[in-house]
């Protein structure tokens, strides 16, 4: 005879949140299933974990993320439910929440989270990477986010005088066209 596989539960306080939260269908669920190899049954306000005792505890702080985000009023899709479960795979490092005018900024990989918490407690943060990881857009977020706050009373923004793909020359049009592909990935 086998023993039963572990099980955890976790409890949430508001059913009205629920669907938000397991998405259309379930498929936020199964989305997180599949990430981790458990299997997830809700019963009520009650939703069962089963499956080995790493992956369940990783659902468990995934859907505990994902229901903080709820709370708090904002959307969770499949990019935030991918997002979470790969936070609290990378041990579920806090997230930093950056707010700026127009959405609230989020790391989306155990790396971005750490790389904000070193923007928050370092001045001068040296980010190295492949294209398209988010490291100047995170340190841009962060930025604005400490102007916002007044933590900062300005920004300045610098870049190497290299081309952004472009051959400048003796471009006509005014100040803004001329400087617009330098500062373009900022």
């Amino acid at each position: 005879m086998t023993a039963a596989p572990p099980r955890q539960t976790v409890e949430f306080d508001d059913n009205r949140l629920l669907p938000l939260l397991y998405g259309e269908h379930d498929t936020h669920l199964a989305r997180i299933e599949h990430h981790l190899g458990v299997t997830l049954a809700s019963r009520g306000n009650v939703l069962t974990i089963t499956g080995p005792e790493a992956a369940a505890e990783t659902a468990r702080a995934a859907l505990q993320s994902l229901w903080g985000r709820i709370k708090a009023g904002e959307p969770v899709g499949n990019a935030e439910v991918d997002a979470a479960v790969r936070l609290a795979a990378g041990g579920g490092a806090p997230a930093v929440t950056l707010r700026t005018r127009r959405k609230q900024i989020q790391p989306r990989t155990p790396t971005q989270a750490a790389y904000l918490q070193a923007l928050n407690s370092h001045s001068l943060t040296f980010g190295i990477g492949p294209a398209g990881t988010g490291k100047t857009y995170l340190a841009v977020a962060q930025a604005v986010s400490m102007l916002i706050a007044g933590q900062v009373q300005r920004l300045v923004l610098s870049r190497p005088a290299v081309e952004a793909g472009e051959r400048l020359g003796f471009l006509p049009g005014d100040l803004k066209e001329k400087m617009d592909p330098y500062l373009r990935p900022l």
